[in-house]
């Protein structure tokens, strides 16, 4: 084994990482983001309450979970390469099906179905990164950075593909955007797929060893609150941006500040991943997302609401990033999948939760009220992410690195 990674350790680049990445623009940029666009154009042709709305990404975080959960069994018999090929297709497949037809069973369905396939490219995709450049853990936190910051991608795909298409065909033309989204998803999956089959060394990702919950715990609830917390401005913020009567073309601007924001995440945080404790990493990616979800009510402006966008975006997935530096530091390589995996639950608990009850907030007090829930929430995760800090540095420290 050491033979053969030391010759492959010269060929390996942080382009590794961006072919597995584009796994989580497909799954999370397309396949969850995207929903905000289509939203308001659903609730207008559907005729549906915000917490009808709010549901179906409810739906899809439930999926979400099932697709944790069940990924966390999965992985006593199957690769992480091959669970990952399987939701990559599974979210494509959902995308483009969503559109075939209104009724809120079959699109509750389908949201499902691409939530289960997102988890796996999700956590499987982050356990893979770590097995790729394991042999050059100078690349490691930048390489792990740009996978999560990967989403980016999706999310400026998804605001130039479907804003315009949605702006020629009206309300009416939602299916005509899912149908689009999955065309496209169908055309990216193909690097990641072949990407995650280049692997080596990944094996059988999760073995019988235990973790060690009661290290983990502070950092387990801070990520619970950022699913509840972020959700709500990541499902309602384009809807509040419609209904402040600004354009579609504005519309896209954002979007696409935030998409490009998070493109750019992993590089203004490459010191943080690469050097902070990231405990501390995830607290203030959690406190740049609260910042950014009240910034548009506090200035309620075009250039309040470019502001938020980009605070979001740098935040978004650095909280992920963190929590996967945090599971590699922490562990041995065997127990990398199953500590992500076991963080992507309780955080796609917290999402499913979110859309929900952010959507209640919205049909009662209006949407303004959702983005203060959900800042509100990210704060409260920003200070549980340091609960005991100093005793787990200690323990890290004692571990190396």
């Amino acid at each position: 084994m050491s033979s053969s990674t030391t010759s492959a350790a010269p060929s390996i680049s942080l382009w590794h990482a961006v072919g597995l990445g584009l796994g989580v623009a497909i799954g999370n940029g397309f396949a969850r983001f995207a929903y905000a666009l289509v939203l308001p154009s659903m609730r207008t042709d559907l005729a549906w309450t915000y917490a009808q709305a709010g549901w179906l990404n409810t739906a899809n975080a439930i999926g979400y979970v099932m697709g944790a959960t069940s990924g966390y069994v999965l992985l006593r018999q199957a690769r992480p390469s091959t669970l990952f090929a399987s939701g990559l297709a599974l979210t494509v497949a959902a995308l483009a099906l969503t559109g075939l037809a209104g009724s809120l069973a079959w699109l509750t369905l389908t949201r499902f179905g691409a939530g289960i396939g997102a988890a796996w490219v999700f956590a499987c995709g982050g356990a893979l990164v770590a097995a790729r450049y394991q042999s050059r853990p100078a690349l490691l936190g930048k390489a792990t950075g740009i996978y999560f910051g990967c989403g980016g991608l999706g999310i400026i795909a998804s605001g130039l593909l479907v804003n315009p298409l949605l702006a020629l065909g009206g309300p009416a033309a939602w299916p005509r955007a899912w149908l689009a989204l999955g065309v496209v998803a169908m055309a990216a999956a193909v690097w990641p797929i072949l990407e995650s089959r280049r692997v080596v060394g990944s094996g059988n990702a999760v073995s019988g060893e235990r973790l060690s919950l009661r290290a983990l715990l502070p950092s387990l609830v801070a990520y619970f609150l950022f699913g509840c917390g972020y959700i709500a401005y990541m499902t309602f913020v384009f809807a509040w941006v419609r209904g402040e009567a600004m354009s579609w073309q504005f519309g896209t601007l954002v979007w696409s500040v935030l998409g490009i924001a998070v493109a750019v995440s992993p590089f203004v945080w490459r010191r943080a991943l690469d050097h902070w404790h990231p405990a501390v990493t995830l607290s203030a990616s959690c406190a740049a997302n609260g910042l950014g979800s009240l910034v548009p009510l506090l200035s309620p402006t075009a250039a309040g609401i470019l502001l938020s966008a980009a605070l979001v975006g740098l935040g978004l997935f650095i909280a992920p990033s963190a929590v996967a530096v945090l599971s590699r530091r922490s562990m041995a390589p065997a127990l990398w999948a199953k500590a992500i995996i076991l963080f992507t639950v309780v955080f796609s608990v917290g999402q499913a939760i979110g859309p929900l009850f952010a959507g209640w907030v919205a049909d009662h007090n209006g949407l303004g009220w959702s983005l203060a829930y959900g800042a509100a929430v990210l704060g409260l995760a920003s200070c549980v992410a340091l609960i005991r800090l100093g005793r787990a540095s200690a323990r890290m420290a004692e571990a190396g690195r």
